[in-house]
C-alpha cells in the first residue's frame, strides 16, 4: 500500500521535474526503499522549485507521517515554500 502511495506521489510530477530523475527516484519503491524513494523525490522537486499544489503539500506530509520517517523532516520546511510561491 505504501509503495503505491509513494509512486503515485512521485508520478504527479511528471513534467514539472527532469522525467528521467524522477523515474529513477520512483523506481527505489521496486528495491523496497519507500523511505528513500520519497526522499529523493522530494529533493528533486525543491531543486527544480517545481510549483505544488497545497493537496500535493498535503500528500507529502501524509505519507511522511505514515512512513514514521526519522529524517528527512527539514524537506516539508522546503516543499511548503513552493507551495507559499504559488499563492
Amino acid at each position: 500500500m505504501m509503495d503505491v502511495r509513494v509512486k503515485a506521489f512521485g508520478a504527479r510530477f511528471f513534467g514539472r521535474v527532469d522525467a528521467e530523475r524522477l523515474q529513477f527516484a520512483i523506481d527505489y519503491v521496486d528495491y523496497n526503499e519507500s523511505g528513500l524513494a520519497f526522499e529523493t523525490i522530494c529533493d528533486y522537486l525543491i531543486e527544480a522549485d517545481a510549483p505544488l499544489s497545497e493537496e500535493e503539500y498535503r500528500l507529502a506530509e501524509e505519507l511522511y507521517r505514515d512512513m514514521e520517517m526519522k529524517w528527512g523532516g527539514s524537506c516539508l520546511k522546503y516543499l511548503q515554500v513552493l507551495v507559499a510561491s504559488r499563492q
